[in-house]
């Protein structure tokens, strides 16, 4: 009788359903080969910010930046690093999610939803805008 209230408080808005807590998501993530196709969806965790982190071996500035990215987030609980290498930048991966320059930064809210596109210089701003959105309720 209790489960069939509870599940009703439930349904009517009026209480939360309890959450399965495990442990927490890796920190940051290399999502596939250099150029391989990956589904970026299913590597976006709600309740998490999530900075993905356009690359390529090839890239000196992505290196460096990258370092400011991990350094600059790394007491955040709440922000994830999601990194996809785009090879030579002519692969069906840079294609897939239109990557004309590097670095480039996409940051995902808690709620998955794209909140800011960074290019070039604009990346060294990523820790900041990510510490903002995982200060958001």
């Amino acid at each position: 009788m209790r489960a069939l209230a509870f599940v009703a408080l439930i349904a009517c808005g009026h209480a939360k359903a309890p959450t399965t807590s495990g442990p927490p998501p890796e920190k940051s993530v290399q999502l596939n080969k250099p150029g391989e196709p990956v589904a970026l969806d299913a590597h976006l965790v709600p309740g998490y910010v999530t900075v993905v982190d356009f690359w390529g071996e090839h890239c000196g500035a992505c290196a460096v930046v990258g370092g400011m990215l991990a350094v600059g987030v790394a007491q955040q609980d709440r922000v994830l690093i999601r990194k996809i290498d785009v090879g030579d930048g002519f692969t069906q991966v840079a294609k897939d999610y239109d990557i004309g320059a590097l670095p480039h930064y996409r940051i995902y809210d808690k709620q998955k939803r794209l909140r800011y596109d960074l290019v070039g210089n604009d990346c060294v701003k990523a820790s900041d805008l990510a510490r903002e959105l995982a200060a958001e309720p």
